[in-house]
Order: structure tokens, then C-alpha cells, then sequence
């Protein structure tokens, strides 16, 4: 009878005949015979040919004899998906210059370049186009090449500002005397002075060359170069202190009037002073006559009463003048017997040896962080890591300045602890510590999944503040070791700086396959050929049997013996790995985790697990390779 498209099928008993027979041929006189294939063969009635259905594909032939050829069915589009002759449509070939390709989900993609070759711009249509060479572990360095293959040649280095690297690769910038280098565009300089020190010729090539400390005031008279000028005492900008000759601190007086001063002595200006023998006795000729007696004390004539009118008498009068200056004792009031030698530039002793009323008032900035408020004490530390210890500044014992007391803690022998504490107090943290790590021919690979630093069986990793509430672990390097849950929430650009600072780096999509199916690529599982759903911790298995129903989650690692290859554990479960394989912005895991439960997402042999670098799940962590 009639079908669509014009055919005619013939009955099935006339197919089957390998001669005509009478009713077996259709409305045109043609006769069609059997050759032993199922009952689908059609007739085109306007065309002497036979149509075998078959599916369709890509030859430009019409396979299922629907009158299309190669059209876009849903039959043909499954073979569409990975097929290098036709990816994605038909005809369409993949192939680029100098590299191995693939085709995945209908599209062309690299898998690897020709050596010496690489595929700088990510353009799948021109191929592996740069012959740039990767050196330094495709790092980049300060070197003139490009390392990494990028287009660009020591880029992340600074040489505007970067000491190591001032104005050209390797230009360093030593440091000058008594001074910090800084390197500014692109020529090394004098930085800040050390303390103690300043440039005073501003020449840098001799450093810092003055040793001297402002005091942060004027010149001041006590031998010192306060302002640090160059020039001691000098009175074009000498300061005078305030109230110096007052009457209290080291200057109150001992004396008050005529009274509380022994025989022979007498209560001047508030120090008791020897009388100059007999009642004409302050009477003098010149101003030695009076220092004799008394520095405070000088030759004054006055007018006085006589027999024949007012008479001119010189006698020893108390000085109220300003105080002078006495070279490195400081000020000096002449009229003050009990000042002591020295003021607050020269003392830190809890006195007020300035007779103004303030006590250390020239250190209070290096005694209080608010200065003459003194409500904070500054404070200072000494040591490193946990042998870091803080106190608080505090006057010399022998009143020369301030010190530090503080004093470092004893530190520990070695620092080889995940732990991220500086146990040996050297600057370094963990430095010490020994991943383990299993020996593949050619790279090594970490033996567990990476934990962070002070990681256990119970918390996975170091909480700064363990009692806030907020987990908020310190990810600093990736550290290797048995017991401790692995490191999971981690974004691909995480992983990658965590391995780094373990010297490492994440493994290849190669070198994964090569650890976990073994050096023929034999083993579908770490374990062997044949799935085992309790072999790892995949979502079959039951990480606490103890409670009803199947929980699933990370376990410790090496805590399956059974999930373990040539010393490698949990390459298939527990958590899916990072590596270090890229398709476009998507990054790739491997392995599988706690939560898969089909066998084949737990395989060691995948290619197609891709999610976004900043994707980051409870399920997801990594391992390191180098």
C-alpha cells in the first residue's frame, strides 16, 4: 500500500521469495527480491533503486531512507558528540597545526601540543601556534624569558620598585650604611635612616651617616645636637625650658625667709649660704667677691641712706635673671643651689630634675603611644612565633634613657609540625615539617589527600578563634600526612597557592591517571579491576556504621586500607581532586568523592568532571604533585 515520501512496501511473502511471483510486484511492473535482511526494506516508486534503512551518518547518503541526507536527527546526533571526522555537524573535521585534538560535547578542543610547541592564545583554529619554550616549571621569572609561555616576558616583577630587581632583572639594591635601600623609579636610593642615624650631607652614597636622635624640640642647652643639625647648643635657635627657675621638683627650696638655716648662715632665696664674715660682710667689689659665697650671688650697686645724702653700695645681691647655659649639665638657674646636674634630656628617672613640674616629660613619646596624655603605654615585643613576648617600655636603671624589657621565649628544638606555628621561633613556619609522598618514576605525588595546617581526626585544620562560633581555618601550605581529615571548600586557585607553598604544585590529569590506575594503566579502580563499593569512601559506604541509616562524609585520611595503590591513598572516593587541567574557564577533578554513588564517576580513568575555578563544595579538595 502507499506510504509518505512516495514508497511502497512490498508484502513480506513476496520479500522472502527469491524469484518473482505473481502479486509480488507493485503498481509500476517492478518486481523486488529477498537477499535475507529483516522486513524494512522500501521501494522508491519513481526511481529504480533499492533504500536499505539503516541509522544515519555522516557520508552525505540518505541511511534511513527518509529523503533527507545527513539531516540534523536525533538518531545521528549522539555520534555528533566526540567525533573527530564530524564534531558537532558533519563534515566538520577536527584538526590544528603542531597539536593532538579531541572532540567533546560537539566541540574541538586541544589535548596536547607537539614538543617545543605550545597553545599560547587558547585558540583552538590556529593550534599549538607559539614555539615558546616552558622553562622554570612555568613559573615565572625575573630572567628576560618568558617562562610560562604567555606572550609576556617577566611580567609580576616590579623593576620600578622592587629591590631585588631595580631598573633590570637582578639589580639589587644593597643596603647603605646605617640606612633601608628603596628603589624609586628604577634607581636605587637612600630609604629611611636607621634609628640613631640621619643623612645630614645628603649624599646618599655614604648612607646615613650622622649618628644622632632628634629629640622632637628645639636646640636645648645639655651638650647635645637636639636637633640634630650638626651643631651643638647653638643660640640662634636655643629654647629656654619653661618655669625652669620655679620653686619646685629638684629646685624647692630648703629655706623659707631668715628661719631653718644653721649659725652662721642665711636663708638665700631659698638655700641656706655661709654670711661673708661681720655684719659689713655682703659687701663687694665685683662679682667673684659674690660667687664665692654663693653662684646664685652677684655684685649689685644700689642706692642707700648715708650721713651726708644716698650713697652708691655694691653688695652680694641674688640674680633673678634667665637661667645660663652650662654645656652638657644643661641649664643652670644661679639663684637654685639645689638643681641638679642635667634636666629631662639627660635623665629617665621618675624625678623632675627640671624644677617644672613634669617628671621624663622629654620621653613621654617613647613611654606612652598618646605622648603627654599618658594613658597608653607603648609597648615592644622580642622573638618570633610562639616564642613572642610583649612589655611595656620603662626608664633605665641608671636613668640614661628608655629600654625594652621584654625577652624572647625558649624556643623549640624543631619546627617540623603542621601546626602553622613558628615552633622555632625563626621566622619560618613549619619549615621543618616532612610530607609524605610516594615515588611514581619520574614525579612524586602526595600520599594523602592535602590537609591544612593543625588539621586532626576531629577539626580539619587551625581555628583562629576556635570559641567565635565561625569556622575560620588558616590555609596557608598543604601539608601530607596520615590521621587528619583532608581539606575540602576549596577554589582551584586555592589549591594551586597551597601546594606552592609546599614547594609543589597540583598534579596533571596524567599524572593522577598514572597513580591511580597503576604504570600499564591496567586498574580501573585504585584497588583493581573490578568495583568495589566498600573499597573506598564512595556514597555506598557508610563513614558511621555505628548510627542507623547511610551517612555519608570525608573520613581521615589512609583510614581504608582496601582504597590504597603503591602507597597512594584515597585516589578514588572520599573527596574529588583538583588537578591541573583547564577547558576554557572550567577546571577538572578526578576521583570522585563521598557522595558519588555510580561506579563510574569513581574510576581512575574520567575526563569530563569540570567545574568553574571558583566552585568550591564540601566534597571537592585535592593533592599535590612535584
Amino acid at each position: 500500500m502507499p506510504t509518505s515520501m512516495g514508497r511502497y512496501r512490498l508484502p513480506l511473502s513476496c520479500l522472502l521469495l527469491l524469484t518473482p511471483l505473481a502479486g509480488c510486484e507493485d503498481s509500476s511492473g517492478r518486481v523486488e527480491r529477498d537477499i535475507g535482511l529483516p522486513d524494512f526494506r522500501t521501494v522508491d516508486a519513481f526511481a529504480d533503486t533499492t533504500c536499505i534503512r539503516e541509522p544515519e551518518v555522516c557520508d552525505g547518503e540518505d541511511n534511513n531512507c527518509n529523503g533527507l541526507v545527513d539531516e540534523d536527527d536525533p538518531e545521528l546526533l549522539p555520534r555528533l558528540f566526540d567525533d573527530l571526522e564530524n564534531c558537532g555537524a558533519c563534515g566538520r573535521v577536527c584538526a590544528a597545526e603542531n597539536a593532538a585534538v579531541g572532540c567533546r560535547a560537539g566541540r574541538c578542543y586541544i589535548t596536547g601540543c607537539t614538543p617545543g610547541f605550545n597553545d599560547q592564545n587558547g585558540d583552538f583554529t590556529d593550534g599549538c601556534e607559539s614555539d615558546c619554550i616552558i622553562s622554570a616549571g612555568g613559573r615565572e621569572q625575573c630572567d628576560g624569558e618568558d617562562n610560562d609561555c604567555d606572550g609576556a616576558v617577566d611580567e609580576g616583577f616590579d623593576t620600578d620598585t622592587d629591590l631585588s630587581h631595580c631598573g633590570g632583572c637582578d639589580v639589587v639594591c644593597d643596603a647603605p650604611a646605617n640606612g633601608a635601600p628603596v628603589c624609586v623609579g628604577g634607581q636605587c636610593g637612600l630609604g629611611p635612616c636607621d634609628a640613631g642615624y640621619i643623612d645630614l650631607d645628603g649624599d646618599p652614597a655614604n648612607g646615613c651617616e650622622y649618628g644622632c636622635v632628634p629629640n622632637g624640640v628645639d636646640e636645648f642647652c645639655n651638650g647635645i645636637d637636639d636637633d640634630c643639625d650638626g651643631t651643638i647648643d647653638e643660640v640662634a635657635d636655643m629654647a629656654l625650658p619653661e618655669n625652669f627657675c620655679g620653686e619646685i621638683g629638684a629646685c624647692e627650696p630648703e629655706c623659707d625667709g631668715e628661719g631653718g638655716c644653721a649659725g652662721g648662715e642665711r636663708c638665700n632665696a631659698g638655700a641656706c649660704v655661709l654670711m661673708a664674715g661681720g655684719p659689713e660682710g655682703d659687701l663687694c667689689e665685683t662679682d667673684d667677691d659674690c660667687r664665692a659665697d654663693h653662684p646664685g650671688y652677684a655684685c649689685v650697686a644700689r642706692s642707700e641712706p648715708g650721713p651726708d645724702g644716698p650713697l652708691s653700695v655694691r653688695r652680694c645681691t641674688p640674680r633673678r635673671h634667665a637661667p645660663v647655659c652650662d654645656g652638657d649639665r644643661g641649664f643652670r638657674c644661679l639663684r637654685r643651689p639645689l638643681w641638679q646636674g642635667g634636666d629631662e634630656l639627660g635623665l629617665c628617672d621618675d624625678a623632675d630634675n627640671d624644677c617644672d613640674g613634669r617628671v621624663d616629660e622629654d620621653y613621654v613619646d617613647q613611654l606612652f603611644e598618646d605622648g603627654a596624655n599618658r594613658s597608653i603605654p607603648r609597648t615592644c615585643q622580642a622573638g618570633e612565633g610562639i616564642c613572642l613576648r610583649t612589655e611595656t617600655y620603662r626608664c633605665a636603671d641608671d636613668g640614661d634613657g628608655t629600654i625594652c624589657p621584654v625577652r624572647p621565649a625558649a624556643p623549640e628544638a624543631l619546627d617540623d609540625d603542621c601546626n602553622a606555628r613558628d615552633d622555632d621561633c625563626d621566622g619560618l613556619v613549619d619549615e621543618a615539617f616532612v610530607d609524605a609522598w610516594v615515588d611514581m618514576g619520574g614525579f612524586q605525588i602526595y600520599a594523602f589527600e592535602a590537609v591544612r595546617p593543625g588539621a586532626t581526626a576531629e577539626v580539619p585544620g587551625l581555628d583562629v578563634n576556635p570559641d567565635d562560633g565561625v569556622a575560620a581555618y588558616i590555609e596557608s601550605r598543604a601539608c601530607s600526612r596520615p590521621g587528619a581529615l583532608p581539606w575540602a571548600n576549596v577554589t582551584w586557585a586555592d589549591a594551586e597557592a597551597a601546594c606552592a607553598n609546599a614547594g609543589a604544585r597540583l598534579c596533571t590529569a596524567a599524572e593522577w591517571q598514572r597513580a591511580c590506575a597503576g604504570a600499564g594503566g591496567g586498574r580501573a579502580y585504585p584497588y583493581g579491576v573490578d568495583y568495589d563499593a566498600l573499597a573506598c569512601n564512595g556514597g555506598e559506604n557508610d563513614v558511621d556504621p555505628a548510627s542507623p541509616g547511610l551517612q555519608d562524609g570525608p573520613l581521615i585520611g589512609g583510614a581504608l586500607a582496601t582504597c590504597e595503590t603503591e602507597g597512594v591513598y584515597d585516589l578514588s572516593g572520599n573527596l574529588k581532586e583538583w588537578i591541573d587541567e583547564a577547558d576554557a574557564d572550567l577546571r577538572a577533578v578526578r576521583g570522585g568523592g563521598f557522595e558519588t554513588n555510580v561506579a563510574a564517576g569513581l574510576t581512575c580513568v574520567q575526563d569530563s568532571d569540570l567545574k568553574p575555578a571558583i566552585f568550591r563544595a564540601s566534597s571537592i579538595g585535592f593533592r599535590c604533585c612535584r
